[in-house]
């Protein structure tokens, strides 16, 4: 009985996390919905909470965070804007629509494939938009949802698929799954497709092809096969990333100065200083805390 009402209480907190609040906040006025997503990220519960508590836990260790409660708090804040922009995106069916409280600034290349690289590092949703609004196609690589990893939590796994699904929508390409990419990443690049990933990747989770690079004061390694895909197909690296106003619930999507991929470990180190300038400036939007210590351990067993 303990199990069943454990079970029916984790389902009721997803529902109402992942769907019903972040729906709500995308059908209000922004003045109104940006109050209500900040009501709920201070609440100590939810899907988010573990995640928030992994990040306290973790960060003070590399960077000061200010008041603990308020990066908690923000932490939270962070996952409600980026399923709020899922429902924002849904109910706005025009693929081109973009919302006043959203800015950018720089500019996609004018012609020609690139591969758009960013972070786990806050909202992402956003950048797809962009490349549509911008008459570019594109390709995202992204790691399976397997539904044998989200066993007890059939909304958790339904949310993953429907947010891949609308970022197929709004590329126009399907995504490409890890691990196996490469081909179709060539493929797509030399149709003059753009490609989108992150780059922020432990050793854990892209095992193969780890580089060394420098971040937050420490030696962690990120993975090369973006540098290497792009320097193959003779393309740019378009670093993105997203700042924020938490404040106010605003963001802007920022379009970097485009890096040569010919020298792999110089792209790498450039991307992890835009990471590093990013956690900086918003700690709490960093997704990745709890992968830190281990990511740091794992480059000192490769020094050995």
């Amino acid at each position: 009985h303990d199990a069943d009402m454990k079970y029916l209480a984790r389902q009721f907190q997803d529902l109402l996390y992942l769907y019903l609040v972040p729906l709500c906040a995308a059908l209000l006025p922004w003045t109104l919905a940006r109050r209500w997503l900040r009501f709920w990220a201070r609440r100590r519960s939810g899907p988010y909470e573990e995640s928030a508590q992994a990040a306290v836990a973790t960060a003070p260790r590399y960077l000061d965070i200010g008041d603990p409660e308020t990066f908690r708090r923000d932490v939270r804040l962070i996952w409600l804007l980026d399923a709020c922009d899922l429902f924002l995106s849904v109910t706005r069916w025009r693929r081109r629509w973009w919302p006043r409280h959203i800015e950018q600034a720089g500019a996609w290349p004018a012609t020609g494939a690139f591969v758009a690289t960013s972070f786990h590092h806050g909202t992402g949703l956003w950048v797809f938009k962009s490349l549509t609004r911008s008459a570019r196609e594109s390709v995202l690589i992204y790691g399976r949802w397997a539904r044998e990893d989200y066993l007890g939590r059939p909304l958790l796994y339904w949310y993953g698929r429907w947010r891949a699904r609308e970022v197929q929508r709004l590329s126009g390409q399907p995504v490409a799954y890890r691990p196996g990419v490469r081909e179709r990443v060539l493929q797509s690049l030399a149709q003059g497709i753009g490609i989108v990933g992150v780059i922020d990747m432990p050793p854990r989770l892209a095992t193969r092809g780890q580089r060394p690079v420098r971040l937050l004061g420490q030696d962690i390694s990120f993975p090369d096969g973006v540098p290497v895909l792009a320097h193959e197909a003779q393309v740019p690296i378009v670093p993105w990333w997203v700042e924020y106003d938490l404040a106010r619930c605003t963001r802007r999507l920022c379009v970097g100065a485009p890096l040569d991929p010919s020298d792999p470990d110089a792209a790498l180190q450039a991307l992890a200083d835009i990471l590093e300038r990013q956690i900086r400036a918003t700690p709490s939007a960093w997704y990745f805390w709890r992968e830190l210590p281990d990511w740091i351990e794992a480059a000192a067993d490769r020094r050995r």
